[in-house]
């Protein structure tokens, strides 16, 4: 799954690169140009995908710790570290890079003159203190923009808010209670989205169930993972001609299966592979945090007004962009979420600190 992580983020990246540099479709196209462009338009139902990944990850812990006792505080202090420590400097790095482009260059891909859907015209409107605080709660395309050009920004906002419901939902059936937090499913009537991705996300939490006893059952024939995969496919090829509008939860879905039949089967991790999962584990949250607002500013130094043609430079200046991002993210990373853990015990001594003095006081 850590591999599957690196390819989603990096496609994500691709797409992002190619909408900002290369200018939109027209016939004729060369095969590897129509490529581009049919590999750019998977950049949302990448996301779907990663959700189903989250919702099994989340799932799996949230289970492990009902079985111990569930408690909120550990809980959230472990979820809001993971997300903390990348977010906060990848608002800050995206703001200084916004204004790098938008004030000292006046770049057009900044200032919105480049045509390019990915980025937003009223980029200077975002780059308030309002927006960024919205951000920093998790509220970006809720009740806020996302801050600045980093529109991804909006999947870790949707990302918090699982983390909530899921256990939420999980200690209510317990308990047979309902949890006060799931008032904030409230937050849905702001944005309707947020209930078919939670939905895509729910995806991986059957998985999580379906896999639970994985172990006492005989694998299935290698068969079941073709079919599955066919089957993933068909999906894919059909998202694209269509459209992912309304097909997210069959694509969830489908993507959930061939999980299920993966881990069932369980193959060797090819040694191709092996680098991508190390960076998926170590780095893909970083290169999906902060890959926009770098590419944004590389396409306002390279770019005027006209977006690239899909020629071979077109093409190799894309391929380059995507790989100084995938570089410096990886750097990004290594300042960052490599520190995840420190940041997640140091939260927690200051937790117990401030209980043992509550307690010393009573």
């Amino acid at each position: 799954m850590d591999a599957m992580r690196c390819v989603l983020a990096t496609a994500v990246a691709f797409a992002h690169a190619w909408y900002l540099l290369i200018e939109d479709f027209r016939q004729p196209a060369s095969v590897p140009a129509t490529a581009g462009y049919l590999l750019a338009g998977y950049s949302h139902a990448c996301v779907i995908l990663f959700f189903v990944l989250s919702g099994f990850w989340i799932t799996r812990s949230v289970s492990r710790r009902l079985d111990r006792g569930w408690r909120w505080q550990p809980y959230l202090i472990d979820r809001l570290s993971r997300l903390g420590i990348v977010l906060v400097p990848a608002l800050a790095l995206g703001g200084m890079l916004d204004w790098i482009g938008l004030d000292l260059l006046g770049s057009t891909t900044h200032r919105g003159l480049t045509d390019t859907y990915v980025m937003r015209p009223d980029l200077a409107d975002t780059l308030s203190w309002r927006t960024l605080l919205g951000n920093l709660l998790f509220l970006q395309t809720i009740l806020v923009a996302p801050f600045g050009s980093n529109g991804p920004l909006w999947s870790l906002a949707f990302e918090f808010w699982f983390y909530i419901w899921c256990p939420a939902l999980a200690v209510s059936l317990r308990s047979r209670r309902p949890s006060p937090l799931l008032i904030t499913a409230g937050l849905i009537a702001f944005n309707p989205h947020l209930a078919i991705s939670f939905g895509c996300w729910l995806c991986g939490t059957l998985l999580h169930w379906a896999n639970g006893e994985r172990d006492a059952k005989a694998p299935p024939p290698r068969g079941w993972l073709v079919l599955s995969a066919l089957m993933f496919a068909v999906m894919l090829v059909v998202v694209r001609l269509r459209g992912l509008d309304g097909l997210e939860l069959p694509l969830a879905a489908a993507f959930a299966v061939l999980l299920h039949t993966l881990m069932r089967v369980d193959p060797a991790l090819p040694a191709w592979a092996r680098p991508l999962a190390s960076y998926g584990s170590k780095a893909s949250f970083s290169l999906y945090a902060v890959h926009f607002p770098l590419l944004a500013l590389m396409a306002g130094i390279v770019i005027n007004e006209q977006r690239l043609p899909p020629t071979t430079v077109g093409m190799a200046m894309v391929a380059a962009a995507v790989s100084i991002t995938v570089a410096f993210c990886w750097a990004f990373a290594w300042c960052t979420e490599r520190h995840t853990g420190r940041l997640r015990d140091a939260l927690s001594r200051m937790s117990r600190q401030r209980a043992d003095y509550s307690s010393a006081r009573e």
